[in-house]
Formats: C-alpha cells, structure tokens, sequence
C-alpha cells in the first residue's frame, strides 16, 4: 500500500490515507471512510484531489555510494 495526501479545498482539510495504486479517490465521502475521519458539514460528493508528495528518508551509505562521483582520472570526458 502507498501512502497518498489528499485535500478538499472547500473545507481545506488534507488527509493522509494508504491505498492500492490502482484505486483513485474523488470526493469527500470516500476520502473519510477510508481514513475513518468524521466528515463534519462538507458534503460527502464534495471533490478532493490528490497531492504530489515526498517523503523524506534518510539515505544509507549504499543509497549514497550510487549517486557519488567516480573518482578516476582521465579517460572520460570534463563533465563527470
């Protein structure tokens, strides 16, 4: 499961829910019982979209180790 934000801007509200790749929420309603959140006075076809996020990690040396320079001398072009 990923995990996925998704706001309603007519109440502002963000909530961060986990589901299937495959599935997509659309409103308001959907969005709540998924989360198990109160829904309030925002009607429950009320749009919510989904949110581009990141989520911070903290990078092993192996992770580091890909993305650091080669340090060998010649043969290769100025750039790298």
């Amino acid at each position: 499961m990923i995990t996925y934000d998704y706001h309603c801007d007519e109440n502002g509200e963000t909530i961060t829910v986990s589901h299937s790749i495959k599935e997509t929420l659309t409103n308001w309603g959907q969005l709540c019982s998924l989360a198990n959140h109160h829904m309030g006075s925002t009607p429950p076809f009320t749009p919510v979209r989904r949110l581009i996020s990141c989520q911070e990690t903290e990078a092993d040396e192996s992770t580091l180790s890909m993305f650091s320079k080669s340090k060998s001398s010649g043969g290769g072009c100025s750039c790298c």
